[in-house]
């Protein structure tokens, strides 16, 4: 290979590297975020903060607490769109860079058919049958950056990771043990570098000691130098990542004197999950102009559930709600395509990329429990609240088609937390006019130093007719927050997540 295409090999060996569930590649990352369930339910229940344990009469019942089908006295029809505007604000090497984007998506849709006539204390009984979005992956970001530190330092004795920085890149290449790294990430991307010539590495004085070329070296030495104020290499990354949970559910719901609510159901959940990463790095003063990395990685699976749940009204104006969900068993299949490109000041272009074979493996996501209570102001509205509690270290990864045992990413679901995620929400009813607001607080269910707490800020409103009702739900959701970083031991992007969802909803009574 040409003394002008040796080049250093810069952030690429470590892309797609980071702290948290950012990552494509993260899979204690996709457990928890299977575990959060936070979007889903008609405008009336957003409005309210999400609470929704010990109320009933409302299509989000069925996948929540199936108990609330029991307060339907008619059959109903609903249908919900919600528009959600997604915001990032990212902080690298002292820039801070927006992003966002709009997503259009259907939170619930169902149906209630009240069947059945009072026998005794019985007052009969209903079956739902509904589609609900239980999470939402969306997450838009960018970060840019000018960078004076480098993966490889000019002084070839300069160690870490039990080795020098280049043994590092030659461990990788050749898939050997690396301590808390992605090997055969490493060793796929560094063969794409080789493929397409975007590095090359020679031996110094005769010696076993490698080090990648470059442009720019120490006075006095022909040791390529590091970049720094004078040539600075420049890092920018976007991040898109798509998906959302759902689940179909098939519930019923019984009611008994009045006094007595009680529920069951079967959940058929769902999820896809689709990030795409592009990596890059423009150096200084190197034959390389522009390398280019584009990772993309689609996790789909489908899972079971099911639910059981009760509502007791102890006095008239009080309801207390109580419900289980087991764990979700989730079959998962995954791809991913690697791509690099890299763009030369002398005009040659190059680009290479792999397509990785699909591979199948099982998440079982914890069980849940919610407790609630509701109490009605007559008939001028009600004040209702939950506890939910959620075991985020019960999750588990298993069942990889290729024989691996997911005995370290099992064990880092095991340093998850257990949360209590608390929501409160209000109804004030005039006439056929309804006023709405809530709030809820969701737990940081990872012990490190990202914030992963969430707050959810509520506002609805609504009109219900006797055969007709439209509801509007505006949610403003502050978290939670991420790290990402280009390579391992760089500095790390902060970003800060928030969104706005506004969600109406149309029902139908007959």
């Amino acid at each position: 290979m040409k003394n002008s295409l040796k080049l250093i090999f810069i952030s690429m060996v470590g892309f797609c590297l980071s702290v948290k569930a950012q990552d494509a590649a993260d899979l204690p990352g996709l457990v928890f975020d299977l575990t959060r369930i936070n979007n889903g339910g008609s405008a009336r229940v957003l409005g309210l903060g999400g609470a929704q344990t010990a109320i009933g009469g409302d299509i989000s019942s069925a996948s929540t607490n199936p108990a609330g089908l029991g307060f339907f006295n008619r059959s109903e029809f609903s249908f919900s769109t919600q528009f959600n505007g997604v915001n990032s604000s990212s902080t690298y090497l002292g820039t801070t860079t927006d992003a966002s984007k709009l997503n259009i998506n259907i939170p619930n849709l169902g149906g209630v058919i009240k069947s059945g006539r009072s026998r005794g204390k019985w007052k009969g009984q209903s079956f739902g049958i509904s589609l609900n979005r239980m999470a939402d992956f969306q997450r838009s970001a960018e970060y840019v950056g000018n960078t004076f530190a480098e993966l490889f330092p000019a002084d070839p004795n300069v160690r870490f990771n039990n080795g020098t920085a280049i043994d590092f890149f030659e461990s990788a290449l050749f898939d050997t043990e690396l301590n808390g790294t992605n090997v055969q990430f490493f060793s796929d991307l560094a063969e794409l570098a080789f493929d397409i010539g975007v590095t090359d590495t020679f031996r110094i004085d005769n010696t076993n000691e490698l080090i990648a070329d470059r442009n720019v070296y120490i006075e006095g030495t022909d040791i390529p130098a590091v970049p720094d104020e004078e040539f600075p290499s420049l890092h920018q990354e976007t991040i898109d990542v798509t998906g959302a949970s759902s689940q179909f559910n098939i519930s019923y719901g019984a009611n008994y004197d009045d006094k007595l609510y009680l529920g069951v159901g079967l959940g058929i959940a769902n999820f896809s999950k689709d990030v795409e990463r592009i990596f890059t790095e423009r150096p200084t003063e190197t034959d390389l102009s522009e390398l280019r990395v584009t990772d993309v990685f689609e996790q789909n699976g489908i899972g079971i559930n099911g639910t059981f749940g009760v509502i007791v009204r102890p006095v008239n104006p009080l309801l207390l709600g109580l419900t289980y969900t087991t764990p979700t068993y989730y079959s998962v299949s995954q791809t991913r395509e690697l791509d690099l490109s890299a763009q030369f000041t002398d005009g040659q272009f190059f680009t290479s990329g792999f397509t990785f074979v699909e591979f199948d493996y099982n998440i079982t996501t914890p069980a849940r429990m919610r407790g609630g209570a509701t109490f009605f102001f007559n008939k001028n509205g009600f004040i209702t609240t939950e506890v939910e509690y959620a075991d985020f270290s019960g999750g588990r990864l298993s069942g990889a088609d290729d024989g691996i045992s997911f005995g370290e990413e099992n064990q880092d679901i095991n340093r998850f937390n257990q949360t209590l995620n608390y929501r409160v929400g209000a109804e004030y009813r005039y006439d056929i006019f309804r006023i709405r607001g809530g709030f809820a607080l969701l737990g940081d269910g990872i012990d490190n130093d990202v914030d992963e707490e969430e707050q959810h800020i509520s506002f609805g409103a609504g009109i219900r007719k006797k055969e007709f009702y439209l509801d509007l739900a505006v949610v403003s959701v502050n978290g939670p927050e991420s790290l990402v970083g280009p390579y391992p031991y760089s500095q790390l992007a902060t970003i800060e997540n928030d969104n706005t969802r506004v969600t109406v909803t149309v029902g139908f009574t007959f």
